[in-house]
């Protein structure tokens, strides 16, 4: 479906109907994770126990899992369970100045929210026709569809969680197992959405505006195409507009 449009100063040429994914609610989620308990295999376990002390190097979220269901009573709204999975890359010091060894443990952390995410009344079948395959695939019929439920489609944006404390706990009388303790800051922000079909201005085709280049050149040739990272070497200092900003702002509060 199009529509040509006549603007005067030919702002777009038409609207046309295309298949997107409206969100209809989002949150954003800033969690302090206090001493999340981390496990390991027996491997990284036995050096673990044996530790003078631990270093966390970094903490990535590996995986996410969603649960959605309806909220009884309250039509159009869902409760979403976002399931974290996190692996902490930890080194492990045994006190005699040698190199330290790295292990892994891993996490799970359960957020539920409360979003909203319209209602969806019917089947929704979407043909697999853009996936190529080297074998024959029948062009009707079910077989070349899949079937989307009704229910909204969950998402997740995170940045990289930050590791504010690692503690490492004292040997358990019975076992002399040792667990690890790390404190985690999450910020994210999840969302509900829904296929749709939206009328939207088209303007003109994206045409590349630019030539692709020659990648053919040396390792070294390459490297030097590249400028000189100044501003990683010297820190930014305070900026005086921002500063001034802030203070009118809180004089004006005063007032």
């Amino acid at each position: 479906m199009s529509e040509t449009i006549n603007r005067p100063n030919g702002s777009f040429k038409e609207a046309v109907c295309i298949d997107a994914m409206r969100i209809y609610d989002s949150c954003s989620a800033q969690d302090c994770l206090e001493n999340l308990e981390f496990t390991f295999s027996d491997e990284d376990q036995t050096a673990l126990n044996d530790a003078a002390y631990i270093k966390t190097q970094s903490i990535d979220v590996t995986d996410i899992n969603f649960a959605i269901s309806p909220v009884a009573f309250n039509q159009g709204f869902y409760s979403v369970d976002v399931t974290y999975n996190f692996r902490a890359q930890i080194e492990v010091f045994d006190g005699d100045n040698t190199p330290p060894v790295v292990i892994y443990g891993t996490a799970l952390f359960t957020k539920k929210v409360i979003l909203y995410g319209s209602d969806g009344g019917t089947q929704r079948f979407v043909s697999d026709a853009g996936l190529v395959t080297t074998q024959e695939t029948p062009t009707s019929g079910c077989a070349c569809c899949r079937s989307l439920c009704t229910l909204p489609t969950a998402s997740v944006s995170l940045v990289e969680p930050m590791c504010l404390d690692t503690t490492l706990t004292a040997p358990d009388p019975e076992t002399g197992e040792r667990n690890v303790l790390i404190t985690v800051g999450l910020f994210a922000i999840i969302s509900l959405a829904r296929a749709v079909p939206l009328m939207v201005p088209v303007y003109d085709y994206c045409v590349p505006g630019r030539e692709c280049t020659s990648t053919s050149g040396t390792p070294c040739e390459m490297f030097e195409q590249i400028d000189f990272p100044t501003n990683e070497f010297f820190p930014r200092g305070i900026d005086s507009s921002c500063c001034m900003r802030n203070t009118e702002a809180a004089q004006k509060n005063e007032s």
